[in-house]
């Protein structure tokens, strides 16, 4: 089990993410990816391995070969893994999953599935 976060800074340069992302990996984060967001910022995502199957609002869990369930309001609007393995991401809005997707750092537009 992986628990994941998208990590968001508002702002950030480059180098600071960079100052961010090392003091994450100190607390066993890795890196998964980091992706620009329609606002000229980045977003990183992180996991690490845990044994808790709970959801807070900051963390999605999930098996590597499950699909990440977001559907609990909890969870923060952000990009995550994409549902449908279509895509590395998908952008959940809070409520619902958007027609936002992303691979390899280019943003495209697929309807979800429902």
């Amino acid at each position: 089990m992986f628990e994941y976060v998208a990590f968001n800074p508002y702002n950030s340069s480059p180098e600071a993410l960079a100052a961010e992302l090392t003091k994450k990996s100190a607390e066993g984060w890795e890196v998964v990816s980091i992706v620009p967001t329609p606002d000229g910022r980045n977003c990183a995502f992180l996991r690490r391995a845990t044994n808790s199957s709970t959801t807070t609002s900051n963390t999605i869990t999930t098996s590597t070969n499950a699909s990440t369930d977001v559907s609990n309001a909890t969870v923060p609007a952000a990009w995550y893994a994409d549902p449908s393995s279509r895509y590395e991401l998908r952008y959940w809005n809070g409520k619902e999953w958007t027609e936002h997707v992303a691979r390899a750092g280019q943003q495209f537009t697929d309807p979800p599935v429902a």
